[in-house]
């Protein structure tokens, strides 16, 4: 996979309910080869750097934290949504995971000194 450098816009800041943005960027104009190595990036957890080009900065602003892209909880209803339609979608999936959670909490609380 390669890395790209070019020059961007941000033409949009979304704020999320995690805390964290969303941000839209515009590109120049691109060939069909350079749509795709941007293409090839999307989904992957990049380290990028915005630094403007009119002005020399005078300093790096760093922040040093992973990107999530699912939360816990999210990963694990999509594993278990995985599991329920490799176990032949027997009953409603709502159904189904709330057995499945509630017996590992089971599980859990099993574990915890009495």
């Amino acid at each position: 996979m390669k890395a790209i450098k070019t020059n961007a816009i941000i033409t949009g800041i979304r704020s999320k309910v995690d805390r964290s943005l969303g941000i839209s960027l515009s590109t120049p104009e691109l060939t069909t080869k350079e749509r795709a190595e941007f293409m090839n990036l999307q989904g992957v957890n990049l380290n990028i750097l915005i630094e403007p080009l009119d002005e020399t900065p005078r300093e790096i602003y760093e922040i040093k934290k992973e990107v999530d892209q699912k939360t816990q909880g999210q990963r694990m209803r999509a594993v278990l949504y995985l599991l329920w339609k490799q176990e032949g979608e027997k009953e409603d999936f709502e159904i189904y995971y709330k057995k499945k959670t509630e017996a590992f909490i089971n599980f859990l609380k099993g574990k915890l000194n009495e």
